[in-house]
This record gives C-alpha cells, structure tokens and sequence, in this order.
C-alpha cells in the first residue's frame, strides 16, 4: 500500500490509494441485523433525524399498507370490469395500455412512498405534522378505501 502525503497549511494529509476494508457475508448480515442507532446522538437531534433502526411498528404498517395497495389494484380491476371508472387519469391510462403494466406502477409508487416515509420517520413536516402519525394514519384510511371496494363489490355481484 503506497501512501501519499501533501503538506497543507503546515498539516500532512494522509492518502491511501487502496481500500483496506473487505467486505464479506459478514459485513452485510452486521448491517442487516445489528442495530445501531436507534436514537438520534444529541439531544437537539431528536427531531429531524435519521436512524438505523425504527422499530416493528413502521414495519407492520408498511407491510400492511402494501397489502392493502395490492388489494386494492385486484379490487380495482374486478370493479372496472363490471362498469365502473377509474378516476385517476393516470391509472385510467395505464389500465387501457396494460393492466400488468398498471399493477406494477401502483405497487411501485406506493412502495417507492413507503420506504421515502420510513427514510423519514422521525422528521415533522411544516414543524407541525410528524411523518410517523401520517404513515399510521395511512393504514384505517387505506382500510376505509378496501372496505368501500368491498361494499361496492357486494353492490355489482
């Protein structure tokens, strides 16, 4: 290993042209499963911060939310095939194009917005709205919509 050294404002910087890190099976189970900040350093921290570890609770409503997104797309398309509408002009356009191709883009969007809100649990939006009450608020809201899928289901069969 070759070492570099320039002097900088009478300090000597250290240049290592090789990485002596390895990364091994070990390295990736350690960030998988070792959980190291689980709260922010510094007490002016708590806010606004990102962690390594959120706890199960963001992850039961994820998961759940999912679900719930992919029955939804399911019960969408049962509705549409019996006469209904889709109001979204976007979701309309990809559901006249390729209905695989609009499973996909609604399960991607709404997965893509998950992981963005976990990344951000622990922020508040305008200081007034904390990300963590929005994700779980997301969870009855998105059981309302299945729930309305489900009585207007009942209506049409």
């Amino acid at each position: 290993m070759k070492l570099i050294a320039r002097a900088i404002d009478d300090r000597a910087i250290e240049h290592r042209r090789d990485d002596r890190r390895r990364y091994t099976w070990r390295t990736l189970f350690g960030t998988l499963f070792v959980r190291r900040r689980r709260i922010p350093r510094r007490e002016e921290d708590m806010l606004n911060s990102y962690v390594d570890w959120y706890g199960p609770w963001p992850l039961v409503a994820t998961v759940m939310i999912t679900m719930m997104c992919c029955l939804d797309a399911f019960f969408t398309l049962i509705l549409i095939s019996n006469g209904a509408v889709e109001m979204n002009i976007f979701m309309d356009w990809l559901i006249q194009r390729d209905i695989q191709t609009f499973a996909v883009v609604k399960i991607a969007i709404t997965s893509l917005a998950l992981v963005v809100l976990v990344m951000h649990f622990n922020f508040r939006i305008y200081r007034v709205i904390a990300v963590r009450y929005l994700m779980y608020a997301l969870v009855p809201v998105y059981m309302a919509l299945i729930a309305h899928e489900i009585n207007l289901l009942q209506q049409v069969v």
